[in-house]
């Protein structure tokens, strides 16, 4: 289980390396935002796969793994909005990352209550929402993918996890690798 940590975690700092050398921080700071965020996360989760102790950088770790479970999305909503015809509406996906704070802050606390993690849900299902929204709109299936992709990262590794214990993890690397990389593809393709 280690190599694979380590390999999935590999694939998500490459995928950061991707974004950060196919767009510029000047022209697509959002998009840079979210490979720094997922950077980060992808060396800390090689370095717990590889400790010795079990719970190397797990407080770290686990607010990473929450900072992640929401920005991917809302960051890549922001930069596609910015270059559509609709860049109004980029504001509103900056607001939906206000209930990670409330998150994040609950779960240091250790006060935490399943009201901001429906509040999560809430705010992630109406940006996958925007984003099937502008896929139709501008016609742009990479978005389909994004879409799907951050559905993956947030709900498949619940899934997996039922059938196959300890993978969860797994999955929601695998889904911000795929967000991070299709959201470079399509702004660079586009």
């Amino acid at each position: 289980m280690h190599v694979v940590g380590a390999l999935v975690n590999l694939l998500l700092i490459l995928a950061c390396i991707y974004t950060m050398t196919s767009l510029t921080p000047a022209d697509h700071p959002y998009a840079f935002l979210a490979a720094s965020f997922s950077l980060v996360h992808g060396v800390l989760g090689v370095v717990r796969s590889f400790a010795n102790e079990p719970d190397e950088c797990g407080r770290t770790f686990m607010i990473s793994a929450i900072i992640l479970e929401v920005i991917p999305l809302p960051l890549a909503n922001i930069e596609f909005y910015l270059v559509s015809d609709q860049s109004g509406v980029a504001l509103v996906h900056g607001l939906s990352l206000i209930p990670l704070f409330y998150d994040m802050i609950g779960k240091i606390s250790e006060d935490w209550d399943s009201s901001t993690e429906t509040l999560m849900d809430l705010a992630l299902l109406g940006n996958i929402g925007s984003t099937l929204y502008l896929a139709i709109k501008d016609g742009n299936h990479i978005y389909f993918g994004v879409a799907a992709t951050a559905l993956l990262a947030r709900y498949g590794g619940a899934i997996v996890d039922s059938c196959n214990e300890g993978l969860s993890n797994v999955v929601e690397t695998l889904g911000n690798t795929g967000i991070l990389a299709l959201m470079t593809y399509a702004l660079t393709e586009g």
